[in-house]
Protein backbone atom coordinates (compact mmCIF):
# COMPACT_ATOMS: atom_id res chain seq x y z
CA UNK A 1 0.00 0.00 0.00
CA UNK A 2 1.49 3.84 -0.86
CA UNK A 3 2.25 5.78 1.74
CA UNK A 4 0.98 9.47 1.70
CA UNK A 5 4.38 12.20 0.99
CA UNK A 6 5.43 13.81 4.59
CA UNK A 7 5.67 17.04 2.27
CA UNK A 8 1.53 16.27 1.85
CA UNK A 9 1.87 15.41 -1.95
CA UNK A 10 -0.70 12.60 -2.87
CA UNK A 11 -0.56 10.53 -6.22
CA UNK A 12 -2.69 10.20 -8.60
CA UNK A 13 -4.48 6.81 -7.51
CA UNK A 14 -4.64 8.86 -3.89
CA UNK A 15 -6.38 11.81 -5.01
CA UNK A 16 -8.96 9.55 -7.16
CA UNK A 17 -9.32 7.29 -4.07
CA UNK A 18 -10.43 10.57 -1.80
CA UNK A 19 -12.02 12.37 -4.25
CA UNK A 20 -14.96 9.23 -5.02
CA UNK A 21 -15.55 8.61 -1.15
CA UNK A 22 -16.38 11.98 -0.61
CA UNK A 23 -19.00 11.89 -3.25
CA UNK A 24 -20.15 8.19 -1.83
CA UNK A 25 -19.86 9.69 1.82
CA UNK A 26 -22.43 12.61 0.34
CA UNK A 27 -24.41 10.38 -1.37
CA UNK A 28 -24.88 7.77 1.00
CA UNK A 29 -25.68 9.79 3.91
CA UNK A 30 -28.22 12.29 1.89
CA UNK A 31 -30.12 9.32 0.52
CA UNK A 32 -30.32 8.24 3.64
CA UNK A 33 -31.86 11.75 5.32
CA UNK A 34 -33.93 11.84 1.83
CA UNK A 35 -35.70 8.61 2.39
CA UNK A 36 -36.08 8.69 6.22
CA UNK A 37 -37.10 11.90 6.98
CA UNK A 38 -39.99 11.68 3.58
CA UNK A 39 -40.98 8.48 5.58
CA UNK A 40 -41.20 9.96 8.68
CA UNK A 41 -42.53 13.43 7.78
CA UNK A 42 -44.09 13.14 4.84
CA UNK A 43 -45.45 9.78 4.21
CA UNK A 44 -48.13 10.23 1.06
CA UNK A 45 -45.27 12.37 -0.75
CA UNK A 46 -45.63 11.31 -4.59
CA UNK A 47 -42.14 12.62 -5.59
CA UNK A 48 -38.68 11.17 -4.63
CA UNK A 49 -35.73 13.25 -3.88
CA UNK A 50 -32.39 11.92 -4.60
CA UNK A 51 -28.61 13.19 -5.30
CA UNK A 52 -27.83 9.63 -7.28
CA UNK A 53 -28.87 11.42 -10.52
CA UNK A 54 -26.68 14.64 -9.93
CA UNK A 55 -23.83 12.81 -8.56
CA UNK A 56 -23.41 10.29 -11.00
CA UNK A 57 -23.45 12.65 -13.19
CA UNK A 58 -20.51 14.76 -12.00
CA UNK A 59 -18.54 11.78 -11.10
CA UNK A 60 -19.31 10.86 -14.56
CA UNK A 61 -17.15 13.73 -15.99
CA UNK A 62 -14.62 13.50 -13.58
CA UNK A 63 -13.84 9.67 -13.60
CA UNK A 64 -15.74 8.63 -16.30
CA UNK A 65 -17.09 4.81 -16.20
CA UNK A 66 -16.62 4.90 -12.35
CA UNK A 67 -19.52 6.57 -11.73
CA UNK A 68 -20.81 3.06 -12.87
CA UNK A 69 -20.26 2.33 -8.51
CA UNK A 70 -22.74 5.16 -7.66
CA UNK A 71 -25.79 4.11 -10.10
CA UNK A 72 -25.38 0.40 -8.27
CA UNK A 73 -24.68 1.95 -5.14
CA UNK A 74 -27.62 4.16 -5.24
CA UNK A 75 -30.53 1.21 -6.27
CA UNK A 76 -29.17 -1.03 -3.46
CA UNK A 77 -29.16 2.21 -1.09
CA UNK A 78 -32.38 3.38 -1.96
CA UNK A 79 -34.22 0.13 -1.37
CA UNK A 80 -32.30 -0.86 1.62
CA UNK A 81 -33.66 2.03 2.99
CA UNK A 82 -37.24 1.88 1.89
CA UNK A 83 -37.57 -1.78 3.18
CA UNK A 84 -37.53 -0.11 7.07
CA UNK A 85 -40.94 1.06 5.89
CA UNK A 86 -42.29 -1.08 3.33
CA UNK A 87 -41.73 -4.84 1.69
CA UNK A 88 -39.17 -3.81 -1.41
CA UNK A 89 -38.49 -6.93 -3.69
CA UNK A 90 -35.87 -8.53 -5.29
CA UNK A 91 -37.21 -7.14 -8.20
CA UNK A 92 -37.22 -3.56 -6.55
CA UNK A 93 -33.53 -4.07 -6.42
CA UNK A 94 -32.41 -5.04 -10.09
CA UNK A 95 -34.98 -2.71 -11.27
CA UNK A 96 -32.80 0.46 -9.71
CA UNK A 97 -29.19 -0.74 -9.75
CA UNK A 98 -29.55 -2.02 -13.34
CA UNK A 99 -31.89 0.58 -14.44
CA UNK A 100 -29.40 3.68 -12.70
CA UNK A 101 -26.27 1.95 -14.72
CA UNK A 102 -28.11 3.29 -18.52
CA UNK A 103 -27.35 6.74 -17.07
CA UNK A 104 -23.59 5.70 -17.99
CA UNK A 105 -24.51 5.77 -22.11
CA UNK A 106 -24.53 9.71 -21.76
CA UNK A 107 -20.70 9.25 -21.14
CA UNK A 108 -20.97 9.08 -25.12
CA UNK A 109 -22.13 12.69 -25.38
CA UNK A 110 -18.23 13.27 -24.87
CA UNK A 111 -17.50 11.57 -28.17
CA UNK A 112 -19.88 14.02 -30.09
CA UNK A 113 -19.22 17.39 -28.11
CA UNK A 114 -15.93 17.39 -26.03
CA UNK A 115 -16.45 17.99 -21.90
CA UNK A 116 -15.05 21.54 -22.28
CA UNK A 117 -17.24 22.84 -24.79
CA UNK A 118 -20.19 21.28 -23.57
CA UNK A 119 -19.56 23.04 -19.77
CA UNK A 120 -19.13 26.18 -21.56
CA UNK A 121 -22.37 27.49 -22.75
CA UNK A 122 -25.02 26.67 -20.43
CA UNK A 123 -27.40 25.32 -23.24
CA UNK A 124 -25.49 23.20 -24.12
CA UNK A 125 -25.32 21.84 -20.45
CA UNK A 126 -28.24 21.66 -20.54
CA UNK A 127 -28.28 18.24 -23.02
CA UNK A 128 -26.10 16.43 -20.75
CA UNK A 129 -29.01 15.87 -18.01
CA UNK A 130 -31.42 16.12 -19.81
CA UNK A 131 -30.12 12.89 -22.04
CA UNK A 132 -29.06 11.47 -19.04
CA UNK A 133 -32.57 11.40 -17.60
CA UNK A 134 -34.12 10.00 -20.39
CA UNK A 135 -31.92 7.09 -20.62
CA UNK A 136 -32.65 6.00 -16.77
CA UNK A 137 -36.21 6.34 -17.45
CA UNK A 138 -35.98 3.92 -19.99
CA UNK A 139 -33.37 1.24 -18.37
CA UNK A 140 -36.02 1.69 -15.40
CA UNK A 141 -38.52 0.81 -17.62
CA UNK A 142 -36.91 -1.94 -19.71
CA UNK A 143 -35.79 -4.09 -16.70
CA UNK A 144 -39.16 -3.50 -14.75
CA UNK A 145 -40.77 -5.44 -18.47
CA UNK A 146 -38.58 -7.62 -18.03
CA UNK A 147 -40.37 -8.58 -14.59
CA UNK A 148 -43.77 -8.79 -16.50
CA UNK A 149 -44.02 -4.64 -15.09
CA UNK A 150 -45.92 -2.81 -17.99
CA UNK A 151 -43.13 -0.96 -20.01
CA UNK A 152 -45.04 2.55 -20.32
CA UNK A 153 -46.68 2.35 -16.51
CA UNK A 154 -43.24 1.84 -15.66
CA UNK A 155 -41.99 4.75 -17.89
CA UNK A 156 -45.00 6.98 -16.52
CA UNK A 157 -44.49 6.22 -12.73
CA UNK A 158 -40.79 6.74 -12.63
CA UNK A 159 -40.67 9.79 -14.67
CA UNK A 160 -43.51 11.45 -12.65
CA UNK A 161 -41.44 10.06 -9.14
CA UNK A 162 -38.21 11.53 -10.86
CA UNK A 163 -39.16 14.77 -12.18
CA UNK A 164 -37.76 17.21 -9.13
CA UNK A 165 -34.68 15.04 -9.20
CA UNK A 166 -33.71 16.27 -12.85
CA UNK A 167 -34.67 20.06 -11.96
CA UNK A 168 -32.28 19.97 -9.18
CA UNK A 169 -29.24 18.30 -11.18
CA UNK A 170 -30.19 20.85 -14.49
CA UNK A 171 -29.82 23.76 -11.47
CA UNK A 172 -26.72 21.91 -9.79
CA UNK A 173 -24.34 21.62 -13.17
CA UNK A 174 -25.24 24.89 -14.12
CA UNK A 175 -23.35 26.28 -11.35
CA UNK A 176 -20.49 23.88 -10.91
CA UNK A 177 -19.98 24.76 -14.52
CA UNK A 178 -19.08 28.12 -13.56
CA UNK A 179 -16.52 26.75 -11.05
CA UNK A 180 -12.66 26.05 -12.36
CA UNK A 181 -12.20 21.73 -12.83
CA UNK A 182 -16.05 20.99 -11.26
CA UNK A 183 -16.93 19.42 -14.44
CA UNK A 184 -13.88 18.42 -16.14
CA UNK A 185 -11.90 15.26 -16.77
CA UNK A 186 -9.76 14.55 -13.51
CA UNK A 187 -6.84 13.74 -15.34
CA UNK A 188 -7.03 16.58 -18.01
CA UNK A 189 -7.74 19.11 -14.96
CA UNK A 190 -4.48 17.76 -13.29
CA UNK A 191 -2.50 18.24 -15.83
CA UNK A 192 -3.57 21.43 -16.48
CA UNK A 193 -2.73 22.93 -13.42
CA UNK A 194 0.34 21.29 -12.94
CA UNK A 195 1.51 22.89 -16.72
CA UNK A 196 -0.16 26.20 -15.50
CA UNK A 197 1.62 26.12 -11.79
CA UNK A 198 5.02 25.02 -13.84
CA UNK A 199 4.74 27.97 -16.75
CA UNK A 200 4.25 30.16 -13.42
CA UNK A 201 7.66 29.60 -12.15
CA UNK A 202 10.54 32.24 -12.84
CA UNK A 203 13.56 30.04 -11.69
CA UNK A 204 16.38 32.37 -10.01
CA UNK A 205 18.84 31.17 -12.87
CA UNK A 206 16.69 32.11 -15.70
CA UNK A 207 16.93 35.86 -14.43
CA UNK A 208 20.20 36.71 -16.04
CA UNK A 209 19.94 33.85 -18.30
CA UNK A 210 20.73 36.66 -20.90
CA UNK A 211 24.28 37.48 -19.34
CA UNK A 212 25.39 33.81 -18.76
CA UNK A 213 25.29 33.81 -22.31
CA UNK A 214 28.42 35.87 -22.51
CA UNK A 215 31.76 35.23 -22.54
CA UNK A 216 34.30 36.42 -19.90
CA UNK A 217 35.48 39.07 -22.16
CA UNK A 218 32.24 40.56 -22.67
CA UNK A 219 31.64 40.42 -18.93
CA UNK A 220 35.07 42.37 -18.04
CA UNK A 221 33.49 45.44 -20.78
CA UNK A 222 30.60 45.63 -19.07
CA UNK A 223 32.25 45.44 -15.92
CA UNK A 224 34.82 48.32 -17.19
CA UNK A 225 31.99 50.66 -19.20
CA UNK A 226 30.07 50.35 -16.19
CA UNK A 227 33.17 51.60 -13.52
CA UNK A 228 34.10 54.21 -16.18
CA UNK A 229 30.50 55.79 -15.87
CA UNK A 230 30.23 55.68 -12.30
CA UNK A 231 33.80 58.06 -11.93
CA UNK A 232 32.90 60.15 -14.76
CA UNK A 233 29.74 60.44 -13.11
CA UNK A 234 26.65 61.66 -15.06
CA UNK A 235 28.06 65.47 -16.29
CA UNK A 236 25.84 68.09 -14.69
CA UNK A 237 27.33 70.05 -12.57
CA UNK A 238 25.17 71.40 -9.81
CA UNK A 239 27.63 74.02 -8.38
CA UNK A 240 26.06 76.70 -10.41
CA UNK A 241 22.18 75.81 -9.20
CA UNK A 242 23.30 76.08 -5.81
CA UNK A 243 25.87 78.30 -4.89
CA UNK A 244 28.22 78.03 -1.75
CA UNK A 245 25.88 80.70 -0.30
CA UNK A 246 22.82 78.91 -0.54
CA UNK A 247 23.56 75.53 0.89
Amino acid sequence: MKKFNINGVVSYNQYKLVDILLFMVIMTALEAVNVFAIKQWFPDMLFAISLMFTVSLIVLVRWNFLAAIFTVLHGVLYCAFLSAFQNVGYEEYIIYAVGNSFLLLSWFIFKIIPKEKLFSKWYLTLIYPLIAFVLVLLGRAIVAACFGFGFVEALGSHFFTESLNIVFAIIVLLILRRLDGMLEDQKTYLKRVAREREEAKTPKEEVWAGYTELDEEELKKLHDIHVEKTEEGDGIDLRDEYPPESR
